[in-house]
């Protein structure tokens, strides 16, 4: 969740602060496996790729033998992509004009060659943000912003909710309640903007609302233990050379070693030799919607271990019916492409890895975004054809991209605020059905004065029956007003097919739709479809395959002997396979609980620990459940395990003791505290809740 700085985080970047406070009922702090006569296998050690800040070098670094490669990339909007204020050009009007809200005045200042906001709210003090790091120039064709951040006291750097649209000059917010962008007014308050209080912090960070790793280069975030200060950490805030090839320490070393032209190993991997997936995968890191699955990342580590790319479609939607990203991330839209399904078409086909300037996919360089040889070098049939574009040559609508991947504005930031980006699922124009689902088609951008049923009489007549969509595409529009399992199963559920982002969307409509948490009686053609999708070699179908399986059908006990043998056969894929399905169960877990099914609930934690036991939030929420039931040694039970975990939380001696108090049982109550005092004998909470203890126990 890529993730934009003004995306609003899905339910997987802060389900960690609206999961603790959920309450299910539950029979206790462990799994379902212990109740089974077939056992899960238990969880694999882990151990990451190991690397750390000291093995990047930084983009000057690569220049001193990259040269022509290091100019390119530094003129370029990877290279201008942002920094500190006073390294980069602030395009953003800080000339002291005041931007005047309902409840404040916020003025942009400039002053001895740094930048600062000045807060005013109304009958209060005013006082000053100064700004620390830049993102963004102003750079998109179809609507360049400038964001900026500042230094909050824990360490931690936060994104300001004012922003500069270049198109327009002026400063814009994000509401809260639509999460629209809008021009800065008198009409809007503070109060009702979505990142005021400042929360959505550069890096990733457990607890934090965050723009995960895209916004900077091999950015860390990590609490000092001796300042209990967070501290951040990056190579640039630009998107350097390492953030694709991955640290250049090696690298280094060994190119500057005698006979260096003769070894094999040269301490990175050629990026040129990298399959279809792997190349898009390097974009997608930053350019696709994603969810984090564990803190820690750095370029260089294995993607698909920290983040998913199609676990948030089951939160909510993310795409149109056929595939267009509604919000941000609208590169992510190549995998709904044909170019992508049935060919071998990577983000480098047109865009030079190192400028950013476009090219044909045999790297020649192309005059503009907006020349045909992006597509004429694999469609050269298509060169100078009147009879294909119906327009004049040379004339916009004959341009292979006018038509195909028009820009457009992003639904999901409003219309006030340019923001168009490239369609890059590469569609044929279809009038009517764009209008139907609320796109502005490729045609209406010229063709103002026609209307959609013109627009749509005109493109049959030219080409008569369009090119049917992907089948996996076509059958999950045909299964939006399903009502029957087995048909919509015929529809949603496509092993055979060759679209995992499209059969991962449809596999969560039919979960949603049809599958229930421990269905009695399973439909044999349905569990044949989900045994079939996993075992896809796409890690996010095959997860989710295994937890459809689970939520529906984990008391079968063939089933569950497939689940058993596909767990123990996974390998190196063991955490990131188990992680994605630990997650979703959750998802559908607090799901059930806000519906009042208690009961469901309960299936879908007990499922959650069953393949991962010590899933810390989910022991914490199921405490929290206890707490209110209240089921008081099962409270007990659930904390005891969450202090093991981790037994540096503070926070887990006061609940676990308040539990006790609340029942009357001073005597452990103390007993808690006391063994947090170990842990940190200066805590003022810990010892205000001991002398609480105390006084009780005296009476």
């Amino acid at each position: 969740m890529k993730t934009n700085l003004r995306r609003q985080p899905l339910i997987w970047v802060s389900f960690v602060f609206a999961m603790s406070f959920f309450t299910i009922v539950f029979s206790g702090c462990g799994g379902e496996n212990s109740d089974k006569p077939i056992k899960f296998p238990a969880v694999k050690p882990y151990s990451s790729t190991e690397i750390a800040r000291e093995d990047f070098v930084g983009a000057a670094v690569c220049g001193g033998c990259h040269e022509a490669q290091y100019l390119e990339w530094k003129e370029s909007t990877h290279g201008k992509a942002g920094g500190e204020p006073d390294a980069v050009k602030i395009i953003a009007k800080f000339d002291g004009q005041p931007l005047r809200f309902k409840d404040a005045t916020v003025t942009p200042l400039k002053r001895d060659g740094k930048y600062f906001f000045a807060i005013e709210p109304n009958g209060q003090p005013t006082f000053e943000i100064p700004v620390v790091a830049v993102v963004g120039g102003g750079h998109m064709v179809g609507g360049g912003t400038q964001t900026f951040f500042v230094q909050a006291p824990d360490g931690t750097m936060r994104f300001l909710p004012f922003d500069f649209s270049r198109h327009r000059g002026i400063w814009f917010a994000q509401l809260r309640d639509n999460l629209h962008w809008m021009p800065i007014s008198e009409n809007i308050a503070l109060t009702d903007l979505a990142n005021w209080p400042p929360h959505r912090m550069l890096g990733s960070l457990e607890n934090y609302s965050n723009c995960q790793n895209c916004h900077a280069s091999q950015v860390t975030v990590a609490l000092n233990a001796e300042t209990q200060r967070y501290e951040t950490e990056y190579t640039s805030l630009s998107i350097n050379c390492e953030s694709c090839h991955g640290p250049g320490k090696q690298h280094v070393i060994l190119m500057n070693q005698p006979g260096h032209e003769t070894f094999e190993n040269i301490g990175l991997n050629s990026l040129a030799t990298l399959s279809k997936d792997a190349s898009l995968e390097l974009c997608f890191r930053c350019h696709a919607i994603k969810d984090e699955l564990q803190p820690g990342y750095i370029d260089g580590k294995p993607l698909e271990d920290y983040f998913s790319l199609k676990l948030p479609l089951l939160a909510e939607e993310q795409h149109t019916v056929d595939g267009r990203v509604i919000g941000f991330s609208y590169q992510e839209n190549h995998l709904f492409s044909d170019c992508y399904i049935n060919g071998s078409m990577t983000c480098v086909d047109c865009h030079s890895p190192h400028s950013l300037n476009y090219r044909d996919n045999f790297g020649k360089p192309l005059a503009s975004r907006f020349d045909d040889g992006q597509c004429t070098g694999c469609h050269p049939s298509y060169i100078d054809s009147p009879e294909h574009t119906k327009h004049p040559m040379n004339s916009d609508g004959s341009r292979c991209v006018h038509c195909h991947m028009p820009y457009l504005q992003e639904k999901g930031v409003g219309s006030e605020i340019p923001y168009a980006r490239s369609d890059h699922t590469i569609a044929i124009p279809r009038p009517a059905f764009d209008a139907s689902i609320g796109l502005e088609n490729a045609c209406q951008k010229c063709h103002q004065n026609m209307s959609i049923d013109q627009l749509e009489a005109k493109t049959r007549e030219w080409y008569g029956d369009l090119k049917p969509r992907n089948a996996v595409v076509q059958a999950f529009i045909d299964a939006l007003n399903i009502r029957d399992h087995k048909t919509a199963a015929d529809l949603l559920l496509q092993p055979d097919a060759r679209h995992p982002i499209a059969q991962v969307r449809s596999l969560f409509v039919y979960i949603r739709r049809f599958l229930r948490a421990q269905m009695s009686n399973g439909d044999p053609v349905v569990i044949d479809k989900l045994r079939q999708l996993a075992h896809s070699t796409d890690v996010d179908l095959k997860a989710f395959s295994l937890m459809a399986l689970h939520f529906g059908y984990g008391n079968n006990l063939d089933v569950r002997q497939f689940l058993h043998d596909q767990l123990a056969a996974l390998g190196a894929q063991d955490f990131p396979v188990r992680r994605r399905w630990v997650l979703g169960l959750d998802y559908l877990g607090t799901q059930y609980f806000l519906n009042n099914d208690l009961q469901s609930a309960i299936v879908c934690y007990q499922k959650a620990l069953d393949i991962q036991p010590d899933e810390y939030f989910v022991l914490l929420n199921l405490a929290q459940v206890f707490r209110q039931l209240p089921n008081i040694s099962a409270t007990a039970e659930c904390y005891e395990k969450l202090i093991e975990l981790k037994p540096q939380s503070i926070s887990l001696y006061l609940e676990l003791s308040d539990v006790y108090l609340q029942n009357g049982q001073a005597q452990q109550a103390r007993e808690t505290v006391e063994n947090g005092l170990r842990i940190s004998p200066d805590n003022p909470d810990l010892q205000q809740q001991l002398t609480r203890i105390e006084r009780q126990l005296s009476n």
